[in-house]
């Protein structure tokens, strides 16, 4: 459970308001990342030797281009790779996705995540995806990955869908270009402006059953100076996911406190759904981000009082004994170059 994400949160503002949203953004909603916070976050991070990628994220990011290409060129000098998450607005033709993924690339962005399904349809048609994809695949960007998020049994816009789509504007299966674009599906999570939806029918597309690899491995920073513990759907709903704040303590104070909480050790190694399982709750859910807040939301102290009781069975079996820390050792070996690159970064400038 090393620190090797972190995600800032640029603003929770959006050009949209789709149904779905989680992170309940909106044109009326503006809560921007301060520049003091993001200088703050790259200076401490510093001592997080294992950190190999920073995300930025929203609201929508590209609605704060200047802030957004100069948050890049700083990730990129100090030697991580980058991403955005975007909605595509921008890409409304062909000569405006290639200038925007130019200026993006310029700065030393490696990755681009973008989103469409049936809740977007509203606010963007499908060609601003197709767009993205094809300037992103004419581009230098390593990885661009598009996510189809599943909100119906019957959805029009499903990853299938997206591959039509693409394999009729390149003539040709999107495969072709499999070593760097990702067409996916997940199942909406019934949160934030999404919690009235209903997902009792829907199959998740991810592994609800087993542990969350994303606790305390991706942090994320957020507009008022907290650091939580994911990027998921469930931060925001839950204080227990929320690990500290810039205006307290440092970034690895932070991390350091977090990585010593057995709450988060058994959401890594066992995973929410489980755990639930395991207080006699048993439930359908979208997702892991759904069971977590279900978990830490509806059956908290239950949830605690099983932790309680069982302290020293579970640092043994489901902590130090457990499959995941294997896993997790096995990971740090094989980023070996990476992590050995960062420290020889951070040698170069000490």
């Amino acid at each position: 459970m090393y620190v090797s994400t972190l995600s800032m949160f640029l603003d929770y503002k959006c050009n949209f308001a789709c149904d779905h949203c989680s992170v309940g953004s909106s044109p009326e909603t503006k809560y921007e990342l301060s520049d003091e916070y993001i200088d703050q976050a790259f200076e401490e991070a510093e001592e997080l030797d294992t950190l190999q990628l920073v995300v930025f994220t929203g609201g929508e990011v590209t609605l704060h281009l200047d802030k957004l290409l100069a948050s890049i060129k700083e990730a990129k000098s100090r030697g991580y790779r980058t991403r955005i998450v975007t909605n595509a607005w921008w890409a409304h033709n062909m000569e405006r996705a290639r200038s925007m993924i130019k200026k993006l690339v310029d700065a030393g962005l490696d990755e681009i995540n973008t989103s469409y399904d049936d809740f977007h349809t509203e606010y963007a048609p499908p060609d601003n995806i197709v767009n993205l994809v094809e300037a992103a695949v004419e581009s230098d960007l390593k990885q661009t990955s598009v996510a189809m998020i599943i909100g119906d049994e019957n959805p029009t816009y499903d990853a299938q869908a997206m591959i039509d789509l693409l394999t009729e504007r390149f003539g040709a299966h999107p495969d072709a270009y499999s070593d760097r674009l990702t067409i996916l599906e997940d199942t909406v999570s019934p949160l934030g402006r999404g919690a009235q939806i209903d997902v009792t029918e829907l199959t998740a597309r991810n592994g609800v059953d087993s542990g969350c690899s994303d606790v305390v491995s991706t942090i994320s920073l957020h507009p008022d100076g907290t650091i939580k513990a994911c990027c998921g759907h469930a931060q925001w709903y839950v204080p227990d996911l929320t690990l500290g704040s810039l205006d307290e303590k440092s970034l690895m104070d932070i991390v350091h406190n977090s990585q010593e909480n057995m709450i988060y050790w058994l959401i890594h190694n066992i995973g929410p759904k489980k755990l639930l399982e395991r207080i006699g709750v048993e439930g359908e859910y979208s997702g892991i981000c759904h069971a977590c807040h279900d978990l830490l939301g509806n059956y908290r102290e239950e949830f605690l009082e099983y932790v309680r009781e069982n302290k020293e069975d579970i640092v043994r079996d489901d902590i130090f004994l457990s499959d995941t820390i294997k896993r997790d050792a096995q990971s740090m070996v094989d980023h070996e170059p990476a992590i050995i690159q960062r420290l020889d970064n951070i040698a170069d400038t000490a």
